[in-house]
Parts: C-alpha cells; sequence; structure tokens
C-alpha cells in the first residue's frame, strides 16, 4: 500500500543508505524513475485515487429476494465488480441459503467473506 502512493520501503538489510552512503544500485533506481512518462504517472495516480475512493450502499433485502437479485444491485452499486464472481462464492459456502431480510450498510473494499456474513447475520 505504501508503495502505491509513493513511499519507499526498505529494512536494515536492503542495499539502500547505510549511514549516509548511497547504494551501488542508486543511479540505476534513479534512472528507472527518469524513465516513467508523465502519462505513465498519471495512470497509475488514477487507478491509486480509484482504489482509494470508497464507495458505501445500504441494501434493503426484501423478502423472497434472490441471491442473484442482490448480487446484481452490488454490482450497480459499485460494491462488487463480479455479480457471478460473489453469487459463486454465496453458493459455494452455503451462505446464499441464510440471507437475512433487512437493511445493511456495505462497502466496496469489504471482501467477499466480510459482505457474505454482513447478509447472514
Amino acid at each position: 500500500m505504501l508503495v502505491k502512493k509513493g513511499f519507499v520501503v526498505s529494512s536494515p538489510t536492503d542495499e539502500g543508505e547505510i549511514a549516509g552512503k548511497p547504494s551501488k544500485n542508486a543511479d540505476k533506481e534513479k534512472q528507472k524513475k527518469q524513465d516513467v512518462s508523465p502519462i505513465q504517472e498519471t495512470k497509475e495516480n488514477e487507478v491509486s485515487k480509484k482504489e482509494d475512493t470508497i464507495v458505501s450502499y445500504t441494501l434493503k433485502v426484501k423478502s423472497n429476494m434472490t441471491t442473484t437479485e442482490i448480487t446484481q444491485i452490488l454490482a450497480k452499486e459499485k460494491i462488487i465488480d463480479d455479480a457471478a464472481g460473489f453469487e459463486a462464492y454465496m453458493n459455494e459456502h452455503d451462505f446464499s441459503k441464510n440471507v437475512q431480510i433487512g437493511v445493511f450498510v456495505v462497502t466496496n473494499n469489504m471482501t467477499y467473506r466480510q459482505l457474505a456474513h454482513t447478509l447472514t447475520h
């Protein structure tokens, strides 16, 4: 996560600066950074911004709603990327049989497991 945000992550054993001494690969690393085009950098920043945006949705599960209907709503509201994948997860792990009627607040950063537990408890 830190690397995606532009931070340099190193450990004491990395071949980095030790007591102010530049590493042997410092010039190569500097060249790699210079080789990144402004367009590439902009695309990377856009992807990072999209990943950081949290979408919240209040899902109302009504009587007789199917897992298919629920997953389609979640996909439409950008909570999940793959309705079929989440539906398969719900079925394979027997969550589909236990979906509860009610109002649930879900977000796009929840895992399939977290979503399934939210909908069944």
